[in-house]
Formats: structure tokens, C-alpha cells, sequence
């Protein structure tokens, strides 16, 4: 289970709002609750799209109104969601409607909230959430690549000094070697086993690298 944590670093917000009205609302909501907080609107979806080309998405936040003068509904969520997939996105609505608020989650969207029933708690609660989950995924995505490296080592490089070793012991005992070269080829052996202990050796070292995350 992902838990809510207090969040104190700095985080940009990203209010894609078209009623001044309601942004000031908000406004208000994210200054009195976060201490370091930096606050952008956007009144279009084209405007929001073209500022997240250039822009890290490290600590940003979307809190998307459903209703733009450029898209709206299921388009408009499903498009930012997946233009940005790893910047978690928060739906505002003027009005509740269930299967729009379960279709926005299916979407990817990380909450959905009323505006008339937002108050300076909830979106706070709501936000920290959202942090704290898309921060969850992304250290799951990052250990999930650390685990493909792990295992491409293990099917490709380690492949090669045991096929080596395996081509020598079958010519060992097909050619009938003469045994004055069986010192040549058991030192052989010996390199391709070592390089083997080193290549298990590094791919321990990786895995013990990886900070598998338990649930609370």
C-alpha cells in the first residue's frame, strides 16, 4: 500500500485553468499549504502542451480543469496523460459524474475532484498522494531496467566463456589431444572460469545495488 507522505521539496504546479475565478481559488489552497511551491497557469491546452516539450518533469504536478476552450472530456485527459505520462495529473470538474471520475482513472489520471467540494485539506491530501504514488512507480520502473541489464549479462556475456570452455572439453574429447598440449588447453579453461567468476561476481554486486520496496 502506497502512504501519503508530507512532502517539503520544491514542486512546480502546473494549474491548467480557464476561469480566473477558480485559479485564484486554488492559488490560495496551494500557498497556504506548501511551503515551497512554484504556480503556473494555463488557460488552453495547446499553452500547457508547448511549455511541457521544453521542461523537465522531475516535481510537477498537473491540476487539469475538464474544461478547456481548446479540448475537454476524455480527450483532453487521455492527451495529457499520455503526451506526459510521467507527470501525475489530478482532474478538476465543475459538477460529479461517477463514470467520468472511474474513466479519468483508467486513463492513467491520479485523483478527480469536485471543485465545489476542494478545500485547502483535501486538494493537500490529494496532491501529497499523487507525489508519493508517482514517485512509487518511477523507482519501480528504474529497478525494473536495473533488472533487464542483470539479466541480458546473464544470457549474453556469461554465454561466451562458457561456450569456450564447452568447445574446449568437447575438442579435448573428440581430437584425443595429445597429452603434452593438455596443459595448454586446462590453462585455457582456467581463463574462461575466472572470467566467469568475475562476471557473476559484478552481476552480485548489481543486484545487491537494487532497493527492492516493501509494502507498508
Amino acid at each position: 500500500m502506497i502512504r501519503s507522505v508530507e512532502y517539503h521539496d520544491p514542486i512546480t504546479i502546473l494549474v491548467v485553468e480557464d476561469n480566473d475565478g477558480d485559479f485564484v481559488l486554488i492559488e490560495d489552497y496551494l500557498i497556504e499549504k506548501f511551503n515551497s511551491v512554484t504556480i503556473k497557469q494555463f488557460t488552453h491546452y495547446k499553452s500547457v502542451s508547448n511549455y511541457l516539450l521544453d521542461v523537465e518533469p522531475k516535481n510537477h504536478l498537473i491540476l487539469l480543469d475538464l474544461h478547456l476552450p481548446d479540448m475537454s472530456g476524455v480527450e483532453l485527459i487521455k492527451t495529457i496523460v499520455d503526451q506526459n505520462p510521467l507527470i501525475p495529473v489530478i482532474v478538476l470538474t465543475g459538477y460529479p459524474d461517477l463514470p467520468l471520475a472511474k474513466k479519468s482513472l483508467e486513463l492513467g489520471a491520479y485523483d478527480f475532484l469536485v471543485k465545489e467540494e476542494i478545500n485547502p485539506n483535501l486538494l493537500h491530501k490529494s496532491i501529497e498522494f499523487a507525489i508519493s504514488r508517482n514517485s512509487y512507480i518511477r523507482q519501480i520502473a528504474h529497478q525494473n531496467e536495473k533488472l533487464k541489464s542483470i539479466a541480458w549479462k546473464q544470457s549474453h556475456i556469461v554465454r561466451s566463456p562458457l561456450a569456450r570452455i564447452l568447445g574446449i572439453i568437447n575438442m579435448m574429447d573428440t581430437l584425443k589431444e595429445d597429452p603434452k598440449n593438455l596443459t595448454f588447453w586446462i590453462d585455457q579453461i582456467k581463463i574462461s572460469a575466472i572470467e566467469m567468476d568475475e562476471i557473476v561476481t559484478m552481476t552480485v554486486k548489481e543486484t545487491q545495488t537494487l532497493n527492492f520496496i516493501k509494502e507498508k
